[in-house]
């Protein structure tokens, strides 16, 4: 046990801590992933004397919520506004702004590993790849499920039949038979 929370104290002391743009001094990201709001002062005024107050708010790690389809996780970067992706503002705060046209990528497929040695910038292409290379699903079917389609096909099965079994419309068995999608499939995935 020992070894392991050594192991684990020694990845917390790399953890930088960086600003996040556009938050600067409320909220920082870290290489390992984590958000945290900053220590502040705020003014108010007391709700019976009408006399003004300077009060202490300790910074904390936010708890971020997990997208429901996506996996991906989430922060509120100040009251009243929505959800931000952990992933994307880790990238901002340490890489920059997203090139145009491209986007984050996790490189072990996993959408709740934030780690800044995890991320990359990629194209939209490049991350559906990703998903099938490392077994996963771009929406309902997986690769092995679109050969078993094209196997289906070239043995007599109906579109629809098929369509069914994999809960996907006639369309997409058509688009799949066509080579619409999954054309970038050719066997040797």
């Amino acid at each position: 046990m020992a070894s392991s929370s050594f192991f684990m104290e020694s990845a917390m002391m790399l953890e930088k801590w960086r600003d996040i743009p556009g938050y600067e001094g409320r909220y920082q990201a870290s290489t390992m992933g984590r958000i945290r709001s900053v220590t502040h002062y705020v003014n108010g005024k007391n709700h019976y004397t009408g006399k003004p107050f300077r009060r202490k708010v300790n910074g904390r790690i936010l708890r971020p919520g997990r997208q429901r389809k996506s996996g991906h996780v989430s922060v509120v970067l100040g009251k009243g506004t929505s959800g931000k992706p952990v992933h994307q503002l880790i990238m901002k705060t340490f890489c920059g702004e997203a090139p145009m046209g491209m986007e984050v990528l996790h490189n072990n497929g996993k959408p709740e590993d934030n780690r800044l040695d995890n991320l990359r910038y990629g194209t939209r292409t490049e991350n559906i790849l990703d998903v099938y290379r490392q077994n996963g699903k771009w929406r309902k079917l997986t690769v092995s499920d679109v050969k078993e389609i094209r196997a289906g096909l070239k043995a007599g099965m109906s579109g629809e039949a098929l369509a069914k079994y994999y809960h996907v419309s006639p369309t997409t068995i058509s688009n799949i038979k066509k080579g619409k999608i999954f054309w970038w499939l050719n066997g040797e995935f």
